[in-house]
């Protein structure tokens, strides 16, 4: 058989449960009529405890009545509440995920009419769900959907030193402490190695040898470590940790030489399509499943009117940003923007630049999508070219420029091919096959 070591969301359990906002309210105008009550879920957040996630959010209510002279006037106001969900085996540090439904609205005004009391009773529906990542060694299917998992490549555990040394302000009689914190670090995957680098801040509490007080010093030290993982390839996904394991020092006058250990585990993970074996009885896990995948190419042609007329165009480097994405029936629709540098050399023979943003939308057929669905878009830009154009009604060559400038362009006709590979996903939950044995943590 056939096994795959990934990560994965085991769902711990799941539970729907309600709150109702039942308030009476004053309004600002004695009322005839309510018109309408409109509320929408705002800061909604999550905190998941023993056997139980508590849910708190914000309630905007948007309230229109009929008043004074048969006008309808506006009132907001936001109301917080809570909710309880039971779901046994829940742990504080677990994974939690709230959809919220606005199951009905309901409203009176209070008292004989013109009022300005009014009753509403809105009932929030919240299903929850919470779960844990670990480490599952699942057995692969040979027929069936296929599912998007995270591979686990590789794992590693290991320490590094990072030493400073720091220039008291005046002479000490002793080190009371030195904190260390590490208080940012990024994490990138590179060929069988992970490479870290950080910002270790540091702080240092002394008593000084002239009046006996206590001072503080801080300092922040940067740091590089290297962690090798065999198969480890640039673009996979790291995930580290990285904690203070223990602080030295040696105190020398007012030189203070210190000693950080730092232990770090780095796990590497890749994006993965593979079929997985199902069992009644086996974990079960939130899981992408593959709904179809689609490659399509899209050519973009534009004219660009240059600030300063150009000799020859040097370089057009383009890279693309503010990808969106929303899956229809059978089709995925993306839109972006194409974000350009044109060099180019000017009149004076002087390299000059000049930027531009191009908008583009392409549609890619895709079997199976659905709305509510995920897609994942990896555009890529395969070719490049350009024509000068010496001047368009819209962009003309100005006539400043005498001879010997006759060989000057004011206008760039571009045409880029792009490349779009798009696939949709559906979350679904699934009891996989495992290996013998307790899952890994």
């Amino acid at each position: 058989m056939a096994k795959m070591l990934i990560k994965a969301d085991v769902v711990v359990g799941e539970d729907l449960t309600e709150a109702t906002v039942d308030q009476v309210i004053c309004l600002d105008l004695p009322a005839t009529k309510i018109a309408d009550v409109q509320a929408r879920i705002t800061e909604l957040e999550c905190e998941v405890g023993p056997d139980q996630a508590v849910i708190r959010g914000t309630l905007h209510k948007q309230i229109f009545y009929v008043g004074p002279e048969n006008r309808v006037y506006h009132q907001a106001e936001d109301v917080v509440f809570t909710a309880v969900a039971n779901v046994p085996g829940a742990e504080p540090g677990m994974n939690c995920q709230v959809h919220p439904t606005i199951s009905s609205i309901d409203h009176r005004l209070i008292g004989t009419l013109p009022t300005r009391e009014v009753r509403q009773r809105i009932i929030l529906t919240f299903f929850v769900k919470i779960t844990e990542p670990q480490q599952l060694n699942v057995v692969l299917g040979t027929t069936g959907p296929l599912y998007k998992v995270q591979r686990v490549v590789g794992e590693e555990t290991t320490a590094t030193v990072v030493e400073s040394v720091v220039e008291l302000p005046f002479p000490a009689e002793k080190i009371r402490a030195v904190r260390a914190v590490v208080s940012e670090f990024t994490a990138t995957a590179a060929e069988d190695q992970v490479i870290i680098e950080g910002l270790l801040h540091k702080q240092i509490f002394f008593i000084s040898a002239f009046d006996h007080m206590e001072y503080h010093e801080s300092e922040d030290v940067p740091f590089t470590a290297v962690v090798p993982i065999a198969g480890v390839q640039p673009g996979e996904h790291v995930q580290a940790d990285l904690r203070v394991s223990r602080v030295t020092w040696r105190l020398d006058g007012t030189e203070l030489d210190q000693r950080v250990v730092l232990a770090i585990f780095v796990k590497v993970s890749e994006t993965a399509q593979t079929m997985l074996c199902t069992t009644p009885h086996g974990p079960l896990i939130k899981v992408g499943r593959v709904a179809g995948e689609n490659t399509k190419q899209v050519i973009i042609e534009d004219q660009v009117c240059l600030d300063v007329p150009a000799r020859k165009v040097q370089d057009i480097l383009a890279v693309i940003t503010e990808i969106e994405s929303q899956v229809i029936r059978g089709k995925v629709l993306i839109e972006g923007t194409i974000h350009k540098q044109i060099f180019f050399v000017g009149p004076d023979d002087i390299v000059r630049h000049q930027a531009v943003d191009v908008p583009f939308s392409a549609l890619v057929e895709v079997s199976h999508a659905e709305p509510g669905m995920t897609a994942q878009v990896h555009p890529r830009i395969e070719h490049i070219n350009w024509v000068l154009i010496r001047e368009t009604p819209d962009c003309p060559l100005d006539n400043n420029f005498e001879p010997p400038y006759v060989d000057l362009f004011r206008v760039v006709e571009q045409r880029i091919v792009l490349e779009i590979f798009v696939k949709v996903t559906e979350t679904v939950q699934i009891n996989v096959c495992i290996e013998d044995g307790p899952p890994l943590g």
